[in-house]
């Protein structure tokens, strides 16, 4: 497969290093624009600006499998277009969500494909409100996403609350309901006691509970009813494999025709719960 790298030319260059060892990449291109690309296969699109959905868009109307290495992308209507797009011309499409594709996720989705409970709790020690608005906007984003991706299925009710009415970026609660019964809640708080990040995940008699900044889960494993049965595994994963797994999971949905690691509708439907979310705390 021949693969073009489109962006900056430092980050260019250190994925290309990530995609030295993967055997179905025989040639990389970098480029700084579309047209000095070439003929390729598939393109990794390196791009923080307001209109890299345009370009993506550009790159699907060519028949080119994309891979997005952005923040999320929330535009609702531009995803939907992505999305339609990428349908009708068999391509595929991936965008690098984190929280999504880490290699804590990657397991954690192995344990319980189908849980019954989410929960993220994020406490941050001190961020300015007013200097940080973004990324608190994306901390609770990119959980939403997380959460979507791994339930897969439509939200039944949400509820979203400011912890503050007068300093909306104080913290967000945020609780929903999903159509087979499962739940999942965020809770995040600015100016807290101490910097933490976890991610718990219950079902079948499991519960999972990551420490995000470590990579670290702890599996407890409850379905014995004598306490004697229970049983407490830790595993620590790799973060800096996240970016190599992420292009993997790409290569890999191509080869075998199937959903990528964080579709574009995945992206969409993320956006979705997002845009509910944006209206219940305005």
């Amino acid at each position: 497969m021949r693969v073009g790298i489109l962006g900056d030319r430092e980050r260019a260059t250190a994925w290309e290093k990530h995609l030295r060892p993967l055997t179905a990449v025989h040639e990389v291109v970098i480029a700084g624009n579309l047209d000095g690309l070439g003929h390729v296969d598939a393109c990794l699109l390196i791009d923080e600006s307001a209109d890299n959905l345009a370009q993506m868009a550009e790159l699907i109307k060519l028949g080119i499998h994309s891979y997005l290495i952005s923040s999320l992308p929330t535009d609702h209507n531009q995803l939907k277009l992505i999305y339609h797009h990428s349908q009708e011309s068999d391509v595929r499409i991936q965008f690098s969500h984190w929280p999504t594709i880490s290699p804590s996720s990657q397991y954690m989705r192995q344990q319980i494909p189908k849980p019954s409970f989410l929960q993220v709790i994020k406490e941050n020690s001190y961020i300015s409100f007013t200097e940080n608005k973004t990324k608190f906007s994306s901390q609770w984003q990119d959980e939403i996403a997380w959460i979507t991706r791994w339930m897969d299925m439509e939200i039944h009710r949400m509820d979203a609350h400011s912890l503050m009415t007068d300093q909306p970026e104080a913290g967000i609660q945020i609780h929903m309901k999903f159509e087979n019964g499962s739940a999942a809640a965020v809770t995040i708080l600015n100016a807290g006691s101490e910097n933490r990040h976890r991610r718990i995940a219950s079902g079948s008699g499991i519960m999972l509970d990551c420490h995000v900044e470590r990579q670290s889960v702890r599996k407890i494993n409850l379905s014995g009813n004598d306490q004697s049965d229970h049983s407490v595994d830790r595993k620590t994963l790799d973060a800096s494999q996240t970016a190599p797994l992420s292009a993997s999971l790409f290569f890999k949905a191509i080869k075998l025709r199937r959903d990528t690691g964080f579709s574009a509708y995945d992206a969409l439907r993320a956006s979705r719960a997002i845009e509910k979310v944006k209206g219940q705390i305005k």
